[in-house]
Parts: C-alpha cells; structure tokens; sequence
C-alpha cells in the first residue's frame, strides 16, 4: 500500500492576517445552556410513547463520548464522514441548537448573522466546550455565514473549506467536486497523520449504509403508525449519532427503537393531520417548531431537514471499490443528492417535498424559516407557489432560536391546521 499522507494544505487562508482566538470564561453561559437541554428533555418525557432506551440518545446528545481518538468537528450534512470513520477519528457535527448561546457569540460576531451561526461559533468561545475539543474542522461553503465562519475559527483549530459547486450537474461538476472529496482526504490523513486504508474506508461506507437503512426503514413505519414514535425522539435518535458515537454500539441500540416501533399496535385511526416538513435545519435543543406542531395536534410524517432524516436518508452507491471511483461515489451522495439550497436550482428539494407528499398522503407541508437565513427565504417564493398550485396547503414558519414569538407561532400553525383538508 502507498503512503497517500501530504502535508497539511496551507492555501486557503492566509496567515498574515491571522489573530488570537478570543475567548471568554462565562459560567452563566455554561449554566444556561444545560437549563435549556434539560428543559427541552423534561418537555419531551411528558410525552408518550417514548422507546424504552431513549435516555441512551439523549446521553450522547448532552454528553458526547470522550476517549483517545481525536475529533473532526464538521457543520452541514454535505461533509462525508466516512473519510473521517475510516482515519480512527470521531466526527462531531458542530451547528449549534442551543438558544442560551446566541447572544454570547452576538457580542463578538455583530451584525446581520443567523441564529444558527452566531450561536455554534459562541461554543469555541468556552475551553471547556466539545467544540473546542475538536483537532480539525471542516466546513463547507454551503452559504455565505459558513463561508465566513471557516476563516473565522480557522483562527482556533485547523480548518478546512470543502468548496461547492453551483450547480448540481454531475456532468459537469463532478470531477470538481470528487477533486474537492480527495483534497479533504488529504488535509485529513496529513493532520492525523494516518493512512486512508480502502478497506477502511469500504467499511466505513457500510456502516454509513446501514444507518441510511435504518433510517428509511424507521421513518417508513412512522409514516405509516406516527403515534409509535413522536418526530422529537425520531431527531433525537438520529441526531445522537452525529455527536462522535461510534455507528456499531449505536446502530445496536437504533434497532432496538425499531423494533419497539415495529411491534407497536394501532389502537385507533389517527385522525391527525399529517405533515412533511422542509426547511432549515432544526439541531438540538431548539426543538421549537416540532414541539409546535406536536403540541397543536399535528403528526410531522417525514422531511427533508439537514438535520433530520434526510441527513441520513441517502446511501452511497458504490460502482467500483477503486480509491477514485469512490471519492465520485461520496461526491455523489454528499453533494449531487443534496436537497440544501445553496446551489443555483432547488429542483432536488422540490421534487423530494412533492415526493413525499405523494407517498405519504401528506396532508400539507410546513416549512421552517430561520430568520437572517437567506437561502430558505428566497427558496419560499417558489416553494409556497408550487405547493399551492398542486392544492397542497403550505405554511412558512418563520422565526428565530427565542422563545418569545411561540404564542403568536401557535396561533399561525393552529390556524393552519384548520385549513387542512379544506382544499379540494
């Protein structure tokens, strides 16, 4: 086997203009943002069913694994973590969910950012956080605040920017983007300083296929009994793994949920309504939209969130087992699949919504707007349009990671609801 260890790239940011990292000791912040996971995880055991093992998703969620082997910390789904299985490294997925920091990462980065944004970059600025736990980062440039962001905590960590093309045409951007796969492979292997073993690799991509499986296979029976399991655990189940679990011991444990949901019996028709759900991502402990809709007595029956299902949902689909072919493969599947609307077309997540509507007898579709998220904003337009001309009812929720607006936020979707069924 070759060495394909390369010395770490150094081209993408220049270190003249580097700065110190800033930092802040603030207990309070620390304190409050473990209320909010307890609130939120209080919130949820009041519903029921729950599976029986589910405190085991919610421990990883508010204390991710520690151990030897080092952290990549990564933002969006579009990152392939295979690469970063198949080195022995943990790969922790970064967007931050918790309400209690957006105001300390506000008073460093100021202006017109995203809640989400403001809120993951406040965690590097606490030593003790798992953010800064991490060894390398990697971050795509899936929207101008990640853009930025990367050159931001390039000044902490290691980073690397996966550069995306605009449009998602295999034909003509997909040496481009299998190029870029390659390139994190070497900022990887030349950072950890290990060897990309394809063997490694192939396994990690099983283990990567056997989520995605599990996965469809879950959010099929909730579709088909939501009442089995509610789409907060279906999240919490789901988003645990992207906190550096190792997939085996927590695909264990997943098919245990399924099998609970699976031999669950339907007492009654659920006359509630069903819903997909597209839009922003919704990370943990900011589970605001799904506990509105739940609560005002509505069943999310699929979506096509980056931090959902459909983060898990694709599998790669491997042709050849040669080291290039399945960079193309990754390519394929983290990028040219993708429903996130930074490229030029929203036609894959169009065609997914609609998709599931029609599967799934949806009864509407909810979409969720983070405020100063541009990309989801403009993607509204088109988006109401279509569902609206095919009959189908549309709500755009809109807001932010505070809980002030949840009143006025019931009132809309209960309204909504009411119209559910209404359209011929």
């Amino acid at each position: 086997m070759t060495d394909d260890r390369v010395a770490p790239e150094a081209g993408q940011f220049d270190q003249r203009y580097r700065v110190d990292p800033h930092r802040v000791d603030d207990p309070g912040a620390r304190k409050r943002s473990r209320f909010v996971a307890q609130q939120q995880r209080e919130l949820q055991a009041e519903f029921a069913p729950r599976p029986a093992n589910i405190a085991f998703f919610e421990d990883l969620l508010e204390n991710p694994p520690t151990g030897d082997a080092p952290r990549v910390g990564y933002f969006c789904s579009m990152i392939p973590v295979e690469l970063v299985h198949a080195l022995g490294a943990r790969a922790v997925r970064l967007g931050c969910g918790n309400p209690a920091l957006v105001q300390p990462g506000e008073e460093v980065l100021s202006g017109e950012i995203c809640p989400l944004a403001k809120a993951s970059f406040a965690a590097f600025l606490d030593e003790e956080s798992l953010a800064n736990s991490c060894d390398l980062l990697v971050v795509p440039t899936s929207c101008d605040a990640k853009r930025k962001l990367g050159e931001v905590l390039a000044d902490y960590k290691p980073t690397f920017m996966l550069n995306l093309p605009p449009e998602q045409d295999a034909r003509r951007y997909g040496r481009f983007s299998a190029g870029e796969i390659s390139r994190l492979a070497g900022f990887l292997t030349g950072h950890l300083g290990k060897r990309l073993s394809t063997r490694r690799l192939l396994e990690a991509i099983d283990l990567g296929r056997e989520r995605s499986a599990f996965v469809r296979r879950l959010q099929a029976l909730r579709a088909e009994k939501p009442a089995a399991l509610s789409v907060r655990d279906f999240f919490v189940v789901i988003q645990s793994s992207f906190t550096g679990a190792d997939l085996a011991p927590w695909l264990a444990e997943a098919k245990k949920v399924l099998d609970e949901v699976e031999r669950f019996e339907v007492s009654r028709r659920r006359l509630r309504p069903r819903l997909v759900l597209t839009g922003a991502p919704i990370l943990w402990p900011n589970f605001k939209p799904l506990n509105l809709i739940e609560e005002s007595g509505a069943d999310v029956v699929a979506d096509t969130l980056c931090s959902g299902a459909q983060s898990c949902f694709d599998p790669v689909v491997i042709d050849e087992r040669g080291r290039k072919a399945l960079m193309r493969a990754l390519a394929q599947r983290y990028v040219f699949a993708s429903p996130c609307p930074c490229f030029i077309s929203q036609a894959t997540r169009l065609s997914r919504v609609l998709d599931l509507v029609g599967e799934l007898g949806a009864d509407g579709v909810v979409s969720y707007g983070l405020r100063l998220c541009q990309l989801f904003d403009m993607e509204a337009y088109r988006l109401s349009r279509i569902m609206r001309a095919r009959r189908i009812p549309f709500l755009n929720l809109r807001t932010d990671y505070s809980l002030e607006d949840t009143e006025q936020l019931r009132v809309r979707l209960e309204a909504f609801l009411e119209t559910v069924g209404e359209m011929p």
